[in-house]
């Protein structure tokens, strides 16, 4: 990062500063001549900090690819192989966020209807609940609650059939939650649904608690009923050395082993290994019973009928608030969810991954951002397929920057050393003054962003590192930054 204006430079530093400034306009020149960035000198290219510390960290610069570049005058002060397409991870978020902002608007809102199908008297309604999705990504169980009461207002007291989810928005094939990294219960590859209840996760709790051991979830899922461990007095000592929790049924996870009430509590985030219909019929069980409406029967896919009577129509939170949580928690399925309904939006319904793509490339040609090399994949970066280069996220990034929704997209991307996924990340003298999208994966660590410099001045900043050492890029990350 460069000096403070206003103190001066002693003799030798100013001389040498004079000296790259020298190669800085010989760099601009070539540059102008061949075209492109990629014609800077390697002095620009490389900063021997950086290089230093990918070294130490046993990884190749070849496997490396940097931008650096002045947003005002448009200069590029680290330019290093940016026309390598490459995995991003996570970064390729800020692509489907920014076509996202623009192509949907930052106060689009999800509309999620509930129909009568059947009619509804003295309370009852003899037929089924209909529920249409419309691929929300943050339909929570409190806003069913919510949207619950509203029904109870309208007279509804006992549902006498099913609930009837309507998923035909999209068009996806099965689901393998294991089949990216062999995790299933991790909560970030839950796939994406239509009627995505919850981001398809629970938080499970476990405490001691009036002499036993006390288990609960969030959100309340009716019929959870788990085996709980034996409480045994005395010291915890280690929680994972005593339990030995088998969560391969979400309804009824075997949490063998012991437990002392000295353990306090312990919380495990994770996917709900059950097929979509009985996850919402968990939640829903719960939900209904709480509003005073009664309900014993079962959730079913299917389309609503053309007769069907809405009852009542669910909104979703705007996206400039809900892209706030995809970047700076950097959700895969909310990314998703955004990712498809941009297929929606187009009106290429039923959507899937290959419409929402073409969707995207569209847009970007279209703004002048044409991308030749982009693999969009699934939109959330949550692939090995996914590729862009970091002079193609360079030029989104200007864009963004220079565009009317430029408050609501920086505003979205976690800010160093503060929040998000950069919470404890880039503290000291980069605390606050940076704000960007990280990616990681195995073998991948990425970041793209907005630097403010000591000068006061902005940058936009590119990283993405593809090594099997990547994760230990963190140092030469930090290089870069303290560079600009």
């Amino acid at each position: 990062m460069s000096m403070p204006p206003n103190r001066p430079l002693p003799d030798p530093r100013r001389r040498h500063a004079m000296l790259l400034a020298g190669r800085a306009a010989a760099g601009l020149a070539l540059a102008g001549a061949a075209g492109g960035a990629s014609a800077l000198p390697a002095v620009l290219a490389l900063p021997r900090p950086v290089r230093l510390a990918l070294h130490s960290a046993g990884i190749d610069p070849a496997h490396c690819s940097f931008v650096l570049r002045d947003l005002r005058l448009g200069t590029a002060l680290v330019d290093w192989q940016s026309d390598a397409p490459r995995s991003p991870a996570s970064v390729l978020k800020l692509v489907t966020m920014y076509a996202a902002l623009n192509l949907l608007g930052p106060d689009y809102r999800w509309r999620t209807p509930v129909y009568a199908i059947g009619p509804l008297q003295d309370g009852v309604l003899a037929g089924d609940l209909g529920f249409a999705g419309s691929g929300d990504p943050h339909l929570m169980a409190q806003d069913l609650w919510r949207l619950a009461l509203r029904l109870r207002g309208l007279g509804l007291r006992r549902i006498a059939g099913n609930v009837v989810v309507d998923r035909s928005a999209f068009n996806l094939p099965p689901h393998d939650p294991a089949q990216f990294d062999g995790r299933p219960l991790a909560p970030y590859n839950v796939g994406p649904d239509a009627f995505l209840v919850g981001f398809g996760s629970v938080q499970m709790h476990m405490e001691a608690q009036g002499g036993a051991v006390r288990a609960w979830t969030e959100p309340p899922l009716h019929g959870f009923a788990p085996r709980l461990p034996r409480l045994e007095p005395g010291a915890c000592g280690s929680p994972d050395a005593r339990l030995h929790p088998d969560f391969s049924q979400t309804l009824a996870p075997d949490l063998q082993g012991s437990w002392s009430p000295e353990c306090g509590e312990m919380d495990w985030n994770l996917a709900a290994l059950m097929p979509a219909d009985d996850f919402v019929q968990a939640v829903l069980g719960a939900v209904l019973r709480d509003a005073g409406i009664e309900w014993t029967g079962t959730v079913v896919s299917g389309r609503i009928p053309p007769g069907a009577h809405l009852l009542s129509t669910w909104e979703s939170e705007p996206l400039a608030v809900l892209v706030r949580d995809i970047d700076k928690y950097s959700n895969n399925v909310m990314a998703q969810q955004v990712f498809l309904t941009l297929a929606l939006h187009a009106g290429l319904a039923p959507a899937d991954f290959g419409r929402a793509a073409q969707v995207v490339q569209q847009w970007l040609d279209a703004q002048g951002l044409a991308m030749p090399d982009l693999v969009l994949d699934n939109g959330c970066g949550l692939s090995r397929v996914a590729r862009i280069s970091a002079r193609d996220l360079d030029r989104l990034l200007g864009a963004a920057w220079r565009g009317p929704l430029m408050p609501e997209f920086v505003a979205s991307l976690p800010l160093s050393g503060e929040d998000g996924t950069l919470r404890r990340r880039l503290g000291g003298r980069l605390r606050g003054m940076l704000h960007a999208k990280t990616g990681t994966l195995d073998g991948v660590l990425g970041l793209a962003g907005y630097l403010q410099g000591d000068d006061g001045r902005r940058r936009s900043v590119v990283a993405l590192v593809n090594d099997p050492r990547a994760e230990q890029a963190w140092p030469a990350l930090q290089a870069l930054l303290e560079h600009g």
